[in-house]
């Protein structure tokens, strides 16, 4: 099913330049697959055109619900969304989900950076669940954080076995890059790189924010926490729940078809309906349970780093519901909360503004992922 998200389409391929010389970014989740295609102009990045397509009714399951499909399925129905959002770019890059990738921070002795290479594809298998010959592996020492109090605990340990370095583990299994590679072959890639999601999530929604930031991404099947301090990932946490789990509540609780409960969620979202209270009591609760997570890990953070985490911004689909924001900022009343606008760093008409505004939250990964490449 493909959702319309680009009614001015016209405005837009009025302003484009070759299309064909465009990056596209490709965020294949897990219920939709969304694609945004730019071109570099007079230095800037310019908007050609965007979409997204659910993947539900290809499983015979209902928009907004998670699957898990073959990789030709995957590339017919990009395939189609491309078709249908005018998207013609061949040099792609594709978002590789945490869910299959390992991201982590260890730590580890400051020897060095010579020494530390023969030390950290050692040090990963203690994480990896697997051959490290068999994942590709990444990893950068986290500059020291400026902290405003030392756990003395801490500094007697250091005295003891020396100055430590955080150090950001990402491995990727050379199965699910093979899976990918296969998906651009099938779209007609020329060029296809690779990115996990949560980087892009960050170059589009962050950009080079130096404050101390929660970015929390609700999506469909999970909602994923990452703490940033100018652009540098310094924790990341995977919640096993998304906006699914809300639309699957409503489907229980009212005894109605998981499309009508998608629709009755979009529609009415946190605030419900006034002659209907139960609508948002179950919207609410179940939206809690997950934001219960998010509260004990910035919490744990927080007390255990001595910092105060200044900003929560939102992305994913979820972050549109109806509410959220305001739902966010009374659980964090001392932390700024916003929703990511990722479109206001492209060139695009003005006209298009509030659309771009509105779907912002939804696009950060695909239009961080086309952004790499600019």
């Amino acid at each position: 099913m493909m959702i319309p998200m680009n009614p001015f389409e016209k405005i837009l391929s009025s302003l484009q330049g070759k299309k064909d010389t465009g990056v596209v970014g490709v965020d294949i989740g897990s219920a939709f697959i969304k694609a945004i295609q730019v071109h570099k102009k007079g230095g800037k990045a310019v908007l050609d055109t965007y979409g997204e397509i659910a993947l539900g009714p290809l499983a015979g399951l209902e928009v907004g619900q998670v699957t898990q499909l073959a990789n030709d399925k995957i590339a017919e129905a990009a395939t189609d969304l491309f078709k249908e959002a005018k998207i013609t770019g061949k040099d792609m890059v594709i978002g590789l989900p945490l869910t299959s990738a390992l991201l982590t921070v260890v730590e580890m002795p400051d020897l060095g950076e010579e020494k530390l290479k023969e030390m950290i594809p050692i040090e990963a298998r203690k994480y990896v669940p697997t051959a490290t010959s068999e994942v590709s592996l990444n990893w950068w020492v986290i500059p020291k954080q400026p902290l405003s109090y030392v756990d003395p605990d801490v500094e007697e340990r250091m005295k003891q076995t020396g100055p430590m370095v955080d150090v950001l583990l990402a491995a990727v299994h050379n199965d699910v890059i093979a899976r990918y590679q296969d998906i651009g072959k099938r779209l007609g890639a020329t060029s296809v790189s690779f990115e996990i999601e949560v980087f892009s999530s960050i170059r589009a929604a962050l950009g080079h924010d130096t404050n101390l930031t929660l970015l929390l991404d609700f999506g469909a099947g999970n909602t994923k926490v990452t703490i940033v301090d100018g652009s540098v990932i310094r924790s990341s946490h995977l919640v096993n729940v998304g906006a699914q789990d809300v639309t699957l509540a409503l489907s229980r609780s009212r005894g109605i078809p998981v499309l009508d409960a998608e629709e009755l969620k979009r529609e009415k979202g946190l605030p419900g309906d006034p002659q209907d209270p139960s609508i948002a009591e179950v919207t609410r609760l179940s939206v809690e349970r997950i934001m219960a997570e998010v509260n004990r890990i910035y919490s744990k953070y927080q007390r255990d780093k001595h910092v105060t985490i200044s900003k929560i911004v939102l992305t994913g689909g979820g972050a549109l519901l109806k509410g959220f924001p305001e739902l966010v900022t009374q659980m964090f009343p001392e932390t700024k909360v916003e929703s990511a606008n990722v479109f206001e760093k492209l060139d695009a008409p003005a006209v298009l503004a509030e659309l771009l505004k509105e779907a912002g939250p939804e696009f950060a990964v695909a239009l961080g992922l086309a952004l790499r490449k600019l």
